[in-house]
C-alpha cells in the first residue's frame, strides 16, 4: 500500500529536527516523519556484530546513530530517581547459575548467569525492598532529601550541556532519553509491586506521604533545569501495566496520584516543555482518561502483545493523545512479508500525524541484522510519504 503525503509545511520552510519531532506529536504539518529507534538488548548486538554491523554501534539508538540513519534525541545527565548516596551494591550469593546481590537503589534481586557471568536475558527476581513501611520510608527521603544541585553534572559540563539545549537542532529531554522518575514507579522501586498494593490499603496515610515528599523533590530538582536550559518534552517513566492491565486500578490512580501528576504536568508545561510523554509497557488502556486528565500529550512504546495496538487505539480515540513506539517486534522477526504487512498496516496512522514509529521496545535477538536493515528501509519510505 502507497501511504499519503504528509502535510506539507508551506513554502520552503527549513525545519530542525527538533521541529520535526515537537511538531509530529503536537499534530502539526511536518515535512517527514521523524526516523527513531529505541535500542537492542546486549544479546542482539553481540550477534550483528557477527552479521557484520560495525563495533561503532551501541545498544542505544534512541540517541541517533549514523549506520542505521537514525534521527536522535539528547537528555539530561540528571539522577532523578536513584538514591544518593546509592546504596552500596553488595553479593549476597553466588553460584554457577545465578547471583543474588543488593543494587544500588537497596533491592535484594536474584539474576540468571550465562556462561559463567550474570547478564540481563531475562527479568531478574526481586527478592525484597527498602521500604516497607513509614520508618523505613523516612531513612530512604534522607537519599532525596539533599542539595538538588547534587544530582546535576559538574558545573563545566551543565554549563555546555544547557548552551546546546538553546541552540542545537536536536530534540532535547528534560531527563534521559530513556525516561527516567514516575510517580507510581518510585514507589513501586521503594516498595515493590506487591508492598505498594498492599500499602494502597494498609497504610493510605503512608502512600499520601510519600506522594507528597516525591513531588516536592522532583520540582525542586527540575526547577534549575527548566531556568537554564531549553527542553521539547520529558518521558515519565511508569512501567505500570503488564498484559492482563494495569497494576493500579483507576480509583486508586484518583485518589492517591492523579492530583500529583496534574501539579507536575502544570510545573512542566509552565517551564517550556511542550510533549509530555509517559512510558509504559503492557496494556495501560484502563488509565488513559486519568493520564489525559492529568494532561499528558502522549504515550509510548505502545505494546503491541500487550493489546496496545496503535491503530485499534487511533480508531478509539482519534486524536486525544499521539503515540511513539507500535510496531510489534514479533513481525519484525519472521521476514520480509511479515515486515510489509506490518509497515503497510501503520502507513495511514503515521500520515495523519501524531506518531514515530518504533519497535515496541528494544530490539531481541531473534531478529536478524538483514531483517532490521530491511524494516528500516521500509519504514523510511513510509516516513517520508513515498
Amino acid at each position: 500500500m502507497r501511504a499519503a503525503r504528509p502535510r506539507s509545511l508551506p513554502g520552503n520552510a527549513i525545519v530542525t529536527p527538533r521541529e520535526r519531532f515537537v511538531n509530529t506529536l503536537l499534530f502539526r504539518p511536518v515535512d517527514r516523519i521523524p526516523n527513531m529507534e529505541i535500542g537492542l538488548w546486549p544479546q542482539t548486538r553481540e550477534r550483528w556484530l557477527h552479521e557484520g554491523m560495525p563495533k561503532s554501534v551501541g545498544c542505544v539508538l534512541l540517541a541517533g546513530d549514523p549506520y542505521f540513519q537514525l534521527d536522535g534525541a539528547e537528555g539530561t545527565a540528571l539522577n532523578a530517581a536513584g538514591p544518593l548516596p546509592p546504596f552500596e551494591q553488595r553479593v549476597l550469593e553466588e553460584t554457577a547459575d545465578y547471583l543474588v546481590f543488593v543494587d544500588q537503589r537497596g533491592r535484594t534481586r536474584q539474576g540468571l548467569k550465562v556462561d559463567g557471568r550474570y547478564t540481563s536475558v531475562c527479568m531478574d527476581h526481586y527478592i525484597s525492598f527498602p521500604v516497607k513501611d513509614r520508618r523505613s520510608f523516612l531513612n530512604m527521603r534522607k537519599r532525596y532529601e539533599g542539595n538538588p544541585g547534587a544530582r546535576y553534572p559538574a558545573p563545566a559540563e551543565w554549563s555546555a550541556f544547557a548552551e546546546r539545549s538553546r541552540r542545537a537542532d536536536t530534540p532535547f529531554c528534560l531527563n534521559n532519553i530513556w525516561g527516567d522518575f514516575g510517580f507510581y514507579s518510585m514507589l513501586r522501586d521503594w516498595c515493590g509491586t506487591e508492598g505498594v498494593s498492599c500499602l494502597f490499603y494498609d497504610d493510605p496515610p503512608l502512600i499520601h506521604e510519600c506522594l507528597e515528599f516525591l513531588e516536592g523533590y522532583i520540582l525542586r530538582l527540575y526547577a534549575r533545569a527548566l531556568r537554564e536550559a531549553c527542553f521539547d518534552y520529558i518521558i515519565i517513566h511508569e512501567d505500570l501495566a503488564g498484559k492482563g492491565g494495569p497494576l493500579i486500578g483507576p480509583k486508586l490512580f484518583r485518589e492517591f496520584i492523579l492530583p500529583h501528576y496534574k501539579r507536575y504536568i502544570r510545573f512542566l508545561k509552565a517551564g517550556g516543555i511542550p510533549v509530555v510523554i509517559v512510558d509504559t509497557d503492557g496494556d495501560f488502556e484502563a488509565l488513559i482518561p486519568e493520564f489525559l486528565e492529568a494532561g499528558v500529550d502522549a504515550f509510548n512504546p505502545m505494546e503491541v502483545a500487550a493489546g496496545m495496538d496503535p491503530v485499534a487505539m487511533r480508531r478509539k480515540y482519534g486524536k486525544r493523545f499521539s503515540m511513539v513506539g507500535g510496531v510489534d517486534k514479533r513481525e519484525i522477526a519472521k521476514g520480509r512479508r511479515a515486515i510489509d504487512r506490518e509497515v503497510e498496516r501503520l502507513a495511514p496512522i503515521v500520515q495523519e500525524g501524531g506518531y514515530i514509529p518504533w519497535i515496541d521496545h528494544t530490539v531481541p535477538p531473534d531478529t536478524s541484522l538483514a531483517d532490521f536493515q530491511y524494516y528500516l528501509e521500509r519504514k523510511r519510505k513510509v516516513l517520508a510519504g513515498e
